[in-house]
């Protein structure tokens, strides 16, 4: 038994990226830095089970629009009754990579992602995916808008600024979250 819910951790950290779905106390930092009062075009990627889609509906004005991009379809149930559940909002839900459902640049106010960046990296091709995913996000963020990201430990900050070009705005840690996380924040 103990040996399958260490397969069953290893599996989750290595596809998902976490353990158990973030806490209120990571997505009210990650969303602390939106200003919801104002109309907004958000993306959300790597949505999972929607933890922080749930909140962003909950936050967002009938004017704003939320897409959500998830590459695995287990999760569309879920996404889709938070969609159903706000229907009175607009929230599109769209499965595949970052890398192929972002046509239209410069479209986003907020782009916020939930992706294990450092599951990306990998030295032997000099990262060329995990840059193809970062540049996915600065593409379609507005000139004025911003990115946000967590990541368990203090990774990939070198790579988003130098797609950037430009230092984080901000890094902010949450103890209170299982795996402890920073929180990313710059601004295009």
């Amino acid at each position: 038994m103990p040996i399958r819910i260490v397969q069953r951790l290893r599996k989750n950290i290595r596809e998902d990226g976490l353990i158990i779905s973030s806490s209120p106390f990571l997505v009210n930092k990650m969303l602390s830095k939106v200003d919801f009062n104002r109309n907004l075009r958000i993306l959300e990627i790597g949505s999972g089970k929607g933890v922080f889609t749930r909140e962003i509906a909950r936050r967002m004005n009938r004017d704003s629009c939320l897409d959500v991009i998830e590459i695995k379809t287990d999760y569309n149930h879920y996404i889709h009754q938070i969609i159903q559940l706000n229907s009175d909002k607009k929230i599109s839900l769209f499965n595949g990579c970052i890398t192929e459902l972002t046509g239209e640049r410069e479209n986003y106010d907020i782009v916020l992602s939930s992706l294990p960046l450092k599951n990306f990296v990998n030295t032997a091709d000099n990262n060329a995916f995990l840059n193809s995913v970062i540049q996915g996000f600065e593409s379609n963020l507005k000139v004025g808008g911003t990115y946000l990201q967590y990541q368990y430990f203090r990774s990939n900050k070198v790579d988003i600024e130098k797609i950037f070009g430009q230092k984080m705005d901000e890094i902010s840690f949450v103890l209170l979250n299982i795996l402890p996380a920073f929180v990313y924040s710059i601004t295009k």
